[in-house]
């Protein structure tokens, strides 16, 4: 049961960085930044679908923490963003 719940969390924090992702028009400065992201967010997201389904490459507590340190940037970006237009 626990492990279910840990699987379940992971993936609504992949899906709020997917959501948050497209929601900002601008996410990174930088475009190669930007690039970067996308491609290890895929990464994330490539490493879930497989171990969910197929085989467990790394721990489920490895994964929630992974997708957590992916999705606190987008978060902070939207609370910056929000703040901004706001004023």
């Amino acid at each position: 049961m626990e492990r279910r719940l840990e699987r379940n969390m992971t993936f609504w924090i992949i899906m709020m960085g997917l959501f948050m992702l497209i929601l900002l028009e601008k996410p990174f400065e930088k475009r190669s930044f930007g690039l970067l992201f996308l491609i290890s967010y895929l990464l994330l997201i490539a490493i879930y679908v497989i171990q969910t389904t197929f085989v467990e490459l790394v721990s489920d507590e490895f994964l929630m923490l992974i997708a957590v340190v992916f999705v606190f940037p987008l978060f902070v970006r939207l609370v910056v963003s929000s703040l901004r237009n706001r004023t």
